[in-house]
């Protein structure tokens, strides 16, 4: 999928292209907007179980973003 495809994609889902996925070089733009899509669809986890997952991860990373 190609960059302007991907970035249009974005937009149409948050209404925005947040500056992280603006300025992302195409390899992780790609990468990002895959594992996102997958973090916000069902499957054995519904998409709201695999947010909080990811939540409790990053504060027990201590992740500062």
């Amino acid at each position: 999928m190609g960059r302007k495809e991907i970035l249009d994609q974005v937009k149409e889902a948050y209404g925005f292209v947040p500056g992280f996925f603006a300025a992302a070089p195409d390899a992780a733009l790609d990468h990002w907007w895959s594992e996102l899509q997958w973090l916000q669809s069902d499957t054995a986890l519904s998409a709201r179980e695999k947010i909080l997952v990811s939540f409790g991860a990053a504060s027990a990373a201590h992740c500062e973003y």
